[in-house]
């Protein structure tokens, strides 16, 4: 049975900061400066993208810097995800000074080189550690279906990520790396269900998400070649079938909900299991999570 949480329901006040290169940078409700944050997951398989604004900061912040993003409510903040400078503006807007950053959600841990050299019999999950270790990349779940053996030792110079999807592939096995955590698996991926309704951060009802794939992607064996009359519920089946989500989400930002993660909604329009597909977040003057879901 997968773990089953609840989402707390959001408290006031809101509580934000980056991490830049090491160094923390408070909001404006903790006495720190005002940044606005857009983030946008991108679909299954793409690299997210995070847009930040920094008003009337002093230091300038180079291409290449990496940035944390840690926000929530009160007590519970937490780290959202890591971030890479891509491209940088800075301009003047009402005697403002701010820095707009573009960031890709490759981080300097996951796209670091690693370069390792073990003498010996080493096996594929020792491997795993070393890169890890090396790159500073967490190891959350750690289940591999052969962990076989090196004989001749291990020697590596690559990009982290790049590197473990080798070992995994080699251990006949699969991984999810999210932000720095990495979860490796050979059999159904068990992972948290995340409680969501209105009484922990739901905002609105879900509503019929209108993305649907094109129609070169429907299986053609579904066209009525018969003529069989076609009832409600086959139509409706049919366009569910084709749909690439289902529902579209809205809720307080919520930093642990991250793209592949279930949730069990509960609503007047949708009660049920749901796969977490996309994700776009605004934390600007509105606070708002908005989720792509496919139901399960």
């Amino acid at each position: 049975m997968n773990n089953i949480i609840d989402a707390h329901q959001p408290l006031f006040p809101r509580n934000s900061y980056l991490v830049i290169n090491g160094v923390t940078l408070q909001d404006r409700n903790n006495g720190g400066l005002r940044f606005d944050v857009e983030i946008k997951s991108g679909s299954d398989k793409k690299i997210g993208l995070a847009r930040i604004f920094i008003y009337n900061l002093s230091q300038e912040i180079q291409v290449g810097s990496e940035i944390k993003i840690n926000f929530g409510y009160a007590e519970d903040v937490g780290e959202y995800g890591i971030y890479e400078v891509v491209k940088k503006n800075k301009y003047r807007e009402d005697g403002n000074i701010i820095q707009e950053l573009l960031c890709s959600e490759r981080s300097k841990s996951t796209s670091k080189i690693v370069s390792i050299s073990i003498d010996g019999n080493v096996r594929i999950s020792d491997a795993i550690k070393a890169v890890c270790k090396s790159a500073g990349i967490t190891i959350v779940t750690l289940d591999l279906l052969e962990d076989k053996a090196y004989t001749n030792g291990y020697t590596c110079y690559e990009k982290a990520v790049n590197e473990l999807r080798e070992l995994v592939e080699d251990s006949k096995s699969k991984m999810i790396l999210k932000s720095n955590n990495l979860y490796i698996y050979h059999k159904d991926f068990k992972e948290k269900i995340i409680n969501l309704s209105f009484r922990s951060g739901l905002l609105k009802n879900p509503t019929y998400s209108e993305k649907v794939e094109k129609e070169d992607c429907i299986d053609k064996a579904q066209d009525n070649e018969n003529n069989e009359n076609w009832e409600s519920q086959n139509i409706e089946s049919t366009a569910k079938n084709n749909k690439t989500y289902d529902y579209d989400v809205v809720c307080f930002p919520i930093h642990y909900i991250k793209k592949g993660d279930v949730l069990n909604v509960e609503s007047e329009t949708f009660n049920g299991l749901a796969q977490v597909r996309e994700i776009t977040i605004s934390l600007k003057e509105k606070w708002e999570m908005k989720l792509k879901v496919k139901v399960m």
